[in-house]
């Protein structure tokens, strides 16, 4: 769903949809109440920023993937809210974001799932003189 595609989550609601994915999106910010009870909805993608409520998705059973920006990721994670039913996982990054940072949002969920941290390894070096 974006500029170019379906107008909105009512539009593309219906019992066979698998997968949903927010784009760039003119408007306010969506809500995914019209998505509970679809039997097959497996795999959600949302834009940063496009989710009226992020706490809905937890609404939402079946869900095996799902995308969203670091700050709707926290949301779910500080309510105890992250879909158990999860498979995949991916952490939408938009811009400069610090590294560090993100990689702990990673091993949050990661640990949700009984799944091992992302290892940090370190190196430091000499490169030698600048230009």
């Amino acid at each position: 769903m974006n500029r170019s595609g379906v107008p909105g989550v009512v539009a593309a609601a219906h019992p066979g949809l698998g997968g949903l994915a927010t784009g760039v999106r003119e408007g306010g910010p969506l809500s995914l109440a019209p998505l509970v009870g679809l039997p097959r909805l497996r795999a959600l993608t949302a834009y940063p920023g496009t989710l009226a409520d992020p706490l809905e998705i937890a609404r939402r059973d079946g869900l095996e993937f799902l995308e969203l920006a670091p700050e709707e990721w926290c949301v779910l994670l500080y309510a105890g809210a992250v879909p158990r039913g999860l498979s995949a996982a991916a952490i939408e990054v938009r811009g400069e974001r610090n590294t560090l940072e993100i990689m702990d949002l990673a091993n949050e969920v990661l640990v949700l799932r009984n799944r091992p941290p992302t290892t940090r390894t370190t190196i430091e070096t000499d490169l030698g003189p600048v230009g």
